[in-house]
């Protein structure tokens, strides 16, 4: 009598490539060599140019969320990256839960960590939790905001890199302690992968490739780490921001990866989340045009072309979906090289992107601005908590205001923000009785609606115009952001391998929506997506 042998459950990749942008990915894939990651890809997988997020807070925050939940931030909860305190003023991580701490190799620490508690739909690794309670689920990440949507409430392990701590952390939310399989990356690791400074993997093709000379106006140094190849970490005064603005970050994420495939029961799904956020920080510093975002696409490439080629050897049969969290624009200063849609006028550029002189908004020189406007309008009196991209946020004080007199702090902080060169519109604090636009709404009104969530009654929303953004702070008045609602920062490419279940060397041209991202990942588990997700969405699989 045969035996029939026993299938392997599920193993199924969610990978999340930081500020991978559609019109990057349809501009350079097929620049990359025929022997990387991406080639294998878009040879064995399906791929949608242009994935479209339903909201206009393009960060990192909002994005992981809609991706791993499939619902935008009116009804996730989750509308930004940071929040401001209220005692200190100071921007936070908008997961900063005060009752959690970090936990690390050495145990729990003091410090307050993050959690999901402000999350108010599953992810899909909850769902995957609760129909198989065996199920593996790791996720990894540069970023804790990288991770912690990936793997949900109940994670096997989720990681992340703290570079106050220069090692790999979890929350005490998600572990009381740090996973033995992940301590052999340690911070002595660490410290030896930047010994060697980042040199270009190929400096002929990179040379050929960008379309500016290395080292350009609006650059960063990254606090010495340099504008031009090669970038010695020894020389940098910040290291462990250059790790991951560098891509030895990603490296360290891979490798931890490769070791948590040893954590994989085959009679149960496996979920290994991987968000891998060096090109985000490599952008930031010195813009997606520079030599440093191209060779750190290069190495990437490179990379994911060892990852799929051990997976093929520890799992045999996996799945693997890939997007970006959002897009981004060129930089403020990028020359017209740079911009070679413009010759034929910006109308015709397929993904908004700009040929106007743009800016950067600088959040603590417009606080100080409003400030004055407030006090102006209203007297005397603290109204202004801060500003953090997209939010102007209003004090308790202002939150205690008569509508007559909160109405007059508007009208003050409205007309001061429309006259800042740099912005385009103010939106006021959502109403719970006015329901959003469905999602084939693409109007800014609309993406704006999307991203507001109702119990946020004390910010005003701002969109900055096409091309400028809020300045990250990283490097005052240097580098790149995104956040807006503009196709650059919005369309992100879908990349779907399943052998069996989606079909290869297929490229979609049209438009699809977001909710496509968990939907598949959900249908490659064998698990029906979250509740909460967008049902106006494609599924890439058979």
């Amino acid at each position: 009598m045969s035996v029939e042998p026993v299938q392997s459950a599920p193993f199924v990749v969610a990978m999340v490539v930081d500020q991978l942008a559609a019109w990057v990915a349809a501009e350079r894939f097929a620049e990359l060599p025929k022997t990387g990651g991406f080639a294998r890809l878009l040879r064995e997988g399906t791929y949608a140019r242009d994935m479209r997020y339903a909201h206009a807070t393009t960060d990192t925050s909002p994005g992981h969320t809609a991706l791993f939940t499939g619902a935008p931030p009116y009804r996730s909860g989750i509308y930004a990256n940071e929040q401001i305190e209220e005692g200190t003023r100071r921007r936070r991580s908008a997961l900063s839960d005060p009752r959690t701490h970090m936990v690390d190799a050495a145990g729990e620490e003091a410090s307050a960590s993050i959690s999901l508690a402000g999350l108010h739909v599953d992810t899909v690794a909850d769902v995957l939790r609760a129909r198989f309670p065996r199920a593996t689920i790791i996720s990894l990440s540069l970023k804790d905001r990288g991770a912690l949507f990936a793997g949900g409430r109940h994670p096997d392990a989720s990681l992340w890199y703290e570079p106050r701590r220069d090692e790999f952390v979890t929350s005490s939310a998600l572990a009381t302690t740090f996973p033995m399989w992940a301590r052999e990356l340690d911070r002595a690791s660490i410290k030896r992968m930047r010994e060697a400074p980042w040199t270009m993997l190929d400096p002929v093709w990179v040379a050929s490739h960008a379309k500016q000379p290395d080292s350009q106006p609006g650059e960063s140094d990254l606090f010495g780490f340099g504008g031009t190849f090669p970038h010695s970490f020894d020389a940098c005064r910040l290291p462990t921001i250059a790790f991951r603005a560098s891509p030895r970050g990603d490296d360290a994420v891979l490798r931890l990866a490769a070791l948590a495939l040893a954590q994989r029961r085959p009679s149960e799904p496996m979920l290994l989340a991987l968000s891998l956020s060096s090109f985000d920080y490599v952008n930031h510093f010195y813009g997606p045009d520079s030599w440093e975002s191209w060779d750190e696409l290069l190495r990437l490439d490179g990379a994911l072309a060892e990852l799929f080629a051990l997976l093929d050897q520890k799992v045999g049969v996996w799945s693997l979906v890939l997007a970006g969290d959002h897009g981004g624009p060129p930089l403020p200063e990028a020359p017209d090289a740079a911009r070679p849609w413009c010759a034929k006028g910006e109308a015709s550029d397929p993904w908004q992107r700009p040929c106007r002189k743009t800016g950067r908004i600088f959040p603590d020189g417009l606080k100080d601005t409003l400030e004055e406007a407030a006090t102006k309008a209203m007297g005397k009196g603290a109204f202004i908590l801060g500003v953090s991209s997209p939010y102007v946020f209003y004090t308790h004080a202002a939150a205690e205001l008569s509508p007559d007199r909160r109405k007059k702090l508007d009208d003050a902080v409205t007309a001061t923000l429309l006259a800042q060169p740099d912005i385009e519109s103010v939106y006021p604090p959502p109403r719970p009785s006015v329901p959003c636009p469905p999602e084939k709404d693409e109007s800014v009104d609309a993406l704006v609606c999307r991203s507001l969530w109702p119990d946020n009654k004390n910010a005003l929303f701002v969109v900055a115009k096409k091309g400028s953004f809020f300045d990250t702070d990283y490097d005052l008045g240097k580098g790149m952001s995104h956040g807006g609602p503009y196709l650059f920062d919005r369309s992100v490419p879908l990349i779907v391998r399943a052998p069996g279940r989606a079909r290869a060397g297929v490229t979609m041209a049209d438009p699809i929506g977001f909710g496509a991202y968990v939907r598949t990942v959900a249908a490659l588990l064998g698990i029906p997506p979250p509740d909460g997700a967008s049902e106006a969405a494609t599924v890439l699989t058979r």
